[in-house]
C-alpha cells in the first residue's frame, strides 16, 4: 500500500484538543458555518469523541435518547479534559448537540460543571425568508459575542470556499484506502484543516467494490474496517460529518456574509433538521462516485433520519442499487453490524 499523509494528520486525532487549550473555540453538532470559525481567528474544532471508553458520569444526567458521541462529550466535560478551551458553539440544526448545550448549562448553573462557555446558535433552516433571516442574524449575534469584526468576514468566506474544494477533490479520488480517508475527513472535522490539508495526499488504487457509506455520523473507522474486510472500499459518505458536510462553495451574489452564509446553510445543510430529499440526495451521490452498494448505517438516537429509510430504500431499489439497511444500531456497532457489513460486501453483492 503507497499512502503519503500529512505528519500533522494523524497526529489530530492522537491529541485533537491540543490546539485547542490555549483560546480555542469548540462546536457540536452539525452545520456550524466554518466561515464563522474561521473568521474567528482562533483555533477551532468539532469536540471530540471517544467511543470505546465508558461514560458513567454522563449516564447519570443523560437520557437514553442521546447518542455516544454526546455522552462522550459530556464525560470528557465533567473529567476537565475541555479547559482552556473559551468557548463552545452547539448547533440547533442537530437535536442532541441542542439539548446537550441546555443540559451544560444547567449543570454549570448549579455549579457541578466547569469549562468552556456554552453558545447556542440558533439556526432556522426552513427555504422561507423569515427562517433566511433570522439565521443571519443569529449567526451575526454570535460573531459579536466572539468579537468578530467585520473586516474578518471576506478573508473566512474565500479560506472556507478553498477548503470546500480541496474536501471536494480528495473525495472525489477515493478508490481504496478508506480507513485512510476516514481519518482524514474526522480530523478535518475535529480541527482547522486549513492549517494542514494542503500536504495531504493519498495514492489512488483499486480497492474493490464501491461501497456508499450514509445515515448516522460513525465513531470511527470500523465500518470502514468491515467494509474492507468484505472486499470491498467506502468511496464515498453521506452523514452530517461527512467529507462534503460543508457544501458546495458559496454563491457569488452581492449579498452581506452573513446573509450568504445563511442562504447556503439554507440550501446545503447536512443535520437532522435541513430540510433535503434524503433519498434523491443519496441516488445522486450513489451515481456521483459510482458506487455499486450502500450501506445505510443509522443509531437508533437518529428517529429524524429513520423516517427516511423507506424512502431511500425505495429509491435505491428502483434504481437496482444493492443496499444494507441498520435502521436500529448500536452506535459503537457491538450489535453485530460489522459481521453483517462484512458479510454483505463479501457475499451478497454481485
Amino acid at each position: 500500500m503507497n499512502t503519503s499523509m500529512s505528519p500533522a494528520y494523524e497526529s489530530i486525532l492522537e491529541a485533537p484538543l491540543a490546539p485547542l487549550r490555549n483560546g480555542g473555540v469548540g462546536f457540536v453538532g452539525a452545520d456550524i458555518p466554518v466561515e464563522l470559525l474561521l473568521a474567528s481567528g482562533r483555533p477551532f474544532g468539532h469536540l471530540p469523541w471517544r467511543a470505546d471508553l465508558p461514560t458513567p458520569t454522563a449516564d447519570r444526567w443523560l437520557e437514553s435518547s442521546f447518542p455516544g458521541w454526546a455522552r462522550s462529550i459530556l464525560e470528557q466535560w465533567f473529567e476537565g479534559a475541555f479547559h482552556g478551551i473559551t468557548d463552545v458553539l452547539f448547533s440547533r440544526a442537530d437535536d442532541a448537540a441542542q439539548r446537550l448545550c441546555y443540559y451544560v448549562r444547567e449543570l454549570q448553573a448549579r455549579g457541578q460543571l466547569g469549562g468552556p462557555a456554552p453558545h447556542l446558535l440558533d439556526l432556522a433552516l426552513i427555504p422561507r425568508a423569515t427562517s433566511l433571516s433570522h439565521t443571519a442574524a443569529s449567526i451575526g449575534a454570535l460573531a459579536q459575542r466572539l468579537g468578530i469584526e467585520d473586516s474578518a468576514w471576506p478573508n473566512a468566506l474565500g479560506r472556507a470556499d478553498r477548503l470546500r474544494t480541496q474536501l471536494a477533490a480528495l473525495n472525489a479520488g477515493r478508490g481504496s484506502h478508506g480507513v485512510q480517508y476516514e481519518h482524514l475527513f474526522r480530523a478535518a472535522l475535529w480541527s482547522d484543516a486549513t492549517q494542514w490539508i494542503d500536504s495531504v495526499s493519498i495514492a489512488a488504487q483499486d480497492g474493490g467494490r464501491r461501497i456508499l457509506l450514509a445515515g448516522s455520523m460513525p465513531p470511527d473507522d470500523r465500518l470502514h474496517r468491515a467494509v474492507e474486510a468484505g472486499g470491498a472500499c467506502v468511496v464515498d459518505e453521506l452523514h452530517p460529518g461527512g467529507p462534503l458536510r460543508l457544501g458546495p462553495v458559496l454563491d457569488t451574489s452581492g449579498e452581506a456574509p452573513l446573509l450568504r452564509v445563511a442562504r447556503h446553510l439554507q440550501l446545503h445543510g447536512t443535520g437532522p433538521r435541513a430540510f433535503i430529499d434524503r433519498a434523491a440526495q443519496l441516488l445522486a451521490r450513489v451515481r456521483e462516485c459510482r458506487a455499486e452498494a450502500v450501506v445505510l448505517w443509522m443509531t437508533r438516537e437518529d428517529e429524524a433520519l429513520a423516517w427516511q429509510v423507506p424512502a431511500q430504500s425505495r429509491v435505491l431499489r428502483e434504481a437496482g442499487v444493492p443496499v444494507l439497511v441498520r435502521a436500529d444500531a448500536s452506535w459503537k456497532a457491538d450489535d453485530g453490524a460489522l459481521e453483517a457489513i462484512t458479510r454483505f460486501c463479501r457475499e451478497e453483492l454481485p
